[in-house]
């Protein structure tokens, strides 16, 4: 007679057996499935290799920018005739490399292109970061494309914002430790750089913001609309009597 411990211990083995087999078939019937899954979306039976190829095609693929130039370029046009669209990319382009390479170094002092609104963002941002003893790089720097994306009018002033292209290798470390991006990876992402028309430094902040217009110095006519190089009144000229400031007040990572 066949002690029940024996068949019992047969039982599970041939259960275990049929699992096992069971097993293999669906795992050989999932990677079948994958591979043919990857052949029909990537071209390549290995999905593993063929996720690890897209993924480095996603990390050299430049992102998208949002171009305005056929609808704001020519309303600049009409405004500013001596804005010049392409000089103003290049030094967009210019100030955008500075800030990141400040941000870099620590050091405030490398950016040379901007005005005080955004030496000050800048300095408040290394402070921060300074005070969370966390230091950021920004390697390898890449602009692929810049655009000129929107024009808006403010009180007192102008924003033209250009939208930027670009890739790094951006990683930040703290007390020695990468807490975020990595070293060896590059990052693609977007900017935008305003660059900002102050009619009058000195009465914009205080006059223009309040809901008052500048005058003609002839015979003292409000003029409310930035860019007039002519008294709507008495149509002496003005251009003269305006203190005109293009320069970068803002910069902002757009992802």
């Amino acid at each position: 007679m066949v002690a029940l411990p024996f068949i019992f211990s047969m039982i599970f083995l041939i259960l275990l057996a049929f699992v096992i087999v069971a097993g293999l078939v669906i795992y050989f019937k999932i990677k079948k499935k994958a591979s043919e899954f990857s052949q029909d979306v990537f071209g390549n039976s290995d999905l593993l290799a063929s996720l690890k190829q897209n993924e480095q095609e996603y990390l050299q693929t430049p992102r998208s920018v949002s171009d305005g130039s056929s609808i704001y370029a020519p309303k600049i046009a009409r405004d500013f005739p001596e804005f010049n669209v392409g000089e103003m990319k290049a030094r967009a382009e210019n100030c955008l490399r500075e800030y990141l390479m400040a941000l870099d170094s620590s050091n405030a002092g490398m950016l040379q292109d901007g005005n005080e609104e955004l030496k000050e963002a800048l300095f408040l941002r290394l402070n921060d970061l300074n005070l969370r003893e966390i230091k950021e790089h920004y390697e390898d720097i890449r602009i692929h494309n810049t655009v000129l994306n929107t024009y808006n009018k403010f009180p007192g002033r102008c924003v033209v914002r250009f939208q930027s292209a670009i890739q790094y290798k951006f990683y930040a470390e703290q007390e020695g430790k990468v807490i975020r991006g990595s070293k060896d990876s590059i990052c693609q992402t977007r900017y935008t750089i305003d660059c900002c028309y102050i009619q009058d430094s000195d009465k914009v902040e205080n006059i223009a913001a309040a809901g008052h217009a500048l005058n003609c110095p002839n015979c003292g006519g409000a003029i409310t609309t930035l860019g007039v190089k002519v008294c709507p009144y008495c149509g002496s000229q003005v251009t003269e009597f305006n203190i005109k400031v293009w320069n970068f007040c803002a910069i902002k990572e757009s992802v």
